[in-house]
């Protein structure tokens, strides 16, 4: 693998850190200005747009104030033509904006429909015509206006005059006239010229690409003339939820925002708010229109810091690479310090500084390993020697037990240590098999010892054929006298007449033996309560026997089965090893005893998974 410089990594790290934060605040300016830009436009889209409704609707209120005031003089003069139509020329004279301005009385009481009506023509001349039956009242607007007995607003329309010459676009505001009686006597109809909204509609465009206009019905909007752009804007707001619901908004008359309708490069923006003649303003502006001043700061902010990160970089590493030159020339030294080579030069650093330390701890480390690798050796000859001596002892022990098995009997031992305090033992006498297992408290040499006087016992007292507590008893004076350390044995001895399957035995503090009928469940076998061999010189053992059917297999162990534990520190326990003893190939008598010995080792090995042995472990089986 090639190697890294050390200078080289560091600048990099360096270099991630700034860039790392660069991004940061790169992001954070970016994301603030993008919400500063965003609220300034719709702020401004906003004062605009009250601005310009201001602006509409004051011609629109005087025209409905004088309206209302020449109601009161159309209902005065009611019979007199010429007074009503000089009323109706003096509303068309009171203002450019106004372009006509007709009175229409309804036929009644045998009377017939009677308008008079004085507009400008295309020479701005104020031209007056009167008509009776014109049929006037026959247009909705009119209808609803006597219907619903109040004023209203026309969407703007192109009027036809005299002649079929075509009027300026003009809207219309009807006023109805009442009698006494509430009942409409006539109506006052004045036409606005919408050509000036028009153009302060096309002059608000505070973006190339904004979008202002006045919605004032379904099929009327100033501001789009294109009727292929008007069809496109209709079916946009069928298909689009957002749309929609804008319109909803639009026609309650809210005012409001509606921020990021769209998607892409036509994700916008739109502020509206109502005329009180019942139309609707509304201003839209595409977001990458407004954020094209942000979106070109952002990449020049992007320029500087890919500028500024290139000559940090070369920055940094050629200041790094000079300063840490030192740590490469000690690097080096240290390695031919790891070959072996212990009398490497280090090299000479002059500053007073963490550098200069680290050289002196270098020249102290070598030094050290230098007396290290002397002491070691005298060390590595010291425990060579006593590793031999212990494999030695481990070979005098492992011989002092049998493995003569016969084929019903088999036993193992596995010493946690060099050697170790377990035992086991097993001799045919007079068609009479003693078998015994014990463990000695303690590990390594100490418990080894103690298990060679305690087998020397058992085999000399277990041969004069006496009962199985005095057996123990005896057994217990010699190791007492012997037992200089306060150790102590516990014992577990049997004796079963091989023609009858009696067996006697007693239990020295020892773990409980299994049995295994051949036709039945496995179980500990209890014995009476006896204190392990060693404490105490007077102490009077009991001794119990049992009757045992031919098939029937007796597993003894030591506590180093039941207390091996895995890394978590969970004991493999006495309920898995009766657990193992209640499995069939354990109970099935044409399983050897060496299978079964190793089946149980095997099992305990599996629990622990590897974790290290703690306790000395000791398994004899027998089959009677």
């Amino acid at each position: 693998m090639a190697r890294k410089s050390f200078s080289k990594r560091l600048t990099w790290h360096i270099i991630v850190i700034v860039s790392v934060i660069f991004i940061t605040m790169l992001f954070f300016v970016s994301w603030t200005s993008t919400l500063l830009t965003e609220t300034e436009a719709t702020r401004s889209a906003q004062y605009m747009l009250h601005g310009t409704i201001s602006d509409i609707e004051q011609p629109l209120t005087e025209l409905e104030v004088q309206t209302k005031t020449i109601g009161i003089h159309v209902l005065m003069q009611i019979d007199n033509t010429d007074n009503l139509d000089k009323i109706s020329n003096s509303v068309v004279l009171s203002s450019a904006l106004i372009n006509g301005c007709s009175i229409i009385i309804p036929d009644k009481e045998g009377k017939e429909e009677y308008i008079i009506y004085n507009y400008r023509d295309e020479n701005d001349s104020i031209v007056t015509r009167r008509q009776r039956n014109a049929n006037m009242m026959e247009a909705e607007w009119l209808q609803n206006i006597v219907k619903k007995k109040s004023p209203s607003w026309t969407p703007p329309y192109y009027a036809v005059h005299r002649g079929g010459t075509k009027a300026p676009r003009v809207t219309t505001y009807g006023l109805p006239v009442f009698d006494a009686d509430s009942n409409v006597v006539a109506i006052v109809a004045s036409d606005l010229s919408v050509k000036w909204i028009e153009e302060k509609v096309a002059s608000i465009r505070p973006y190339p690409n904004a979008l202002t206009s006045i919605s004032c019905s379904e099929d009327v909007i100033l501001g789009i003339d294109d009727s292929l752009m008007l069809a496109q804007i209709k079916k946009a707001f069928a298909e689009n939820k957002e749309l929609q619901e804008l319109g909803d908004d639009m026609r309650q008359g809210k005012d409001s925002i509606r921020r990021r309708i769209g998607r892409g490069r036509n994700m916008a923006f739109v502020v509206y708010g109502p005329i009180h003649n019942g139309w609707m303003m509304s201003i839209s502006c595409l977001y990458r229109d407004v954020m094209r001043q942000t979106n070109i700061m952002n990449l020049f902010l992007i320029f500087l810091g890919l500028v500024g990160t290139s000559l940090s970089f070369l920055a940094c590493r050629r200041t790094i690479k000079k300063m840490t030159r030192p740590i490469t020339e000690l690097s080096d030294a240290a390695l031919n310090l790891a070959k072996g080579n212990f009398d490497a030069q280090m090299p000479e650093i002059n500053s007073q500084d963490e550098m200069k330390d680290l050289r002196d701890s270098f020249v102290y480390m070598q030094n050290s390993i230098v007396d290290y690798i002397e002491e070691l050796k005298n060390t590595t000859r010291t425990n060579e020697r006593m590793e031999s001596e212990l494999n030695v002892a481990r070979n005098i022990q492992m011989g002092m037990l049998r493995s003569d098995f016969p084929d019903h009997l088999h036993a193992f031992l596995s010493p946690a240590r060099e050697v170790g305090g377990d035992l086991y033992d097993f001799f045919v006498n007079d068609k009479k098999l003693y078998f015994s297992i014990g463990d000695v408290s303690g590990k390594g040499v100490p418990a080894s010892l103690m298990m060679a006087i305690t087998r020397a016992a058992l085999r000399f007292v277990a041969s004069l054929n006496i009962p199985m507590d005095k057996t123990l008893e005896r057994i217990n004076r010699s190791v007492t006298d012997s037992n200089s350390n306060n150790m102590f044995v516990t014992l577990f001895v049997g004796r079963i007449d091989l023609e009858t399957g009696h067996m006697e035995f007693c239990n020295a503090g020892h773990n409980p033996i299994i049995i295994i009928p051949p036709d039945g469940k496995p179980y500990f076998l209890h014995a009476k309560a006896n204190i392990a061999v060693g404490l105490f010189e007077d102490f009077v053992f009991q001794d119990e026997s049992i009757d045992l059917v031919p098939g029937t297999r007796i597993v003894a162990y030591t506590d180093g089965v039941t207390e091996a534990e895995k890394e978590d520190k969970t004991l493999f326990g006495n309920e898995r090893l009766l657990a193992w003893a209640d499995d069939p190939r354990t109970k099935n008598t044409e399983t050897s005893d060496k299978d079964v010995v190793e089946s149980l080792y095997s099992a305990v090995k599996t629990f622990t998974n590897g974790n290290t042995q703690n306790d000395d472990i000791t398994i004899l089986s027998l089959t009677i």
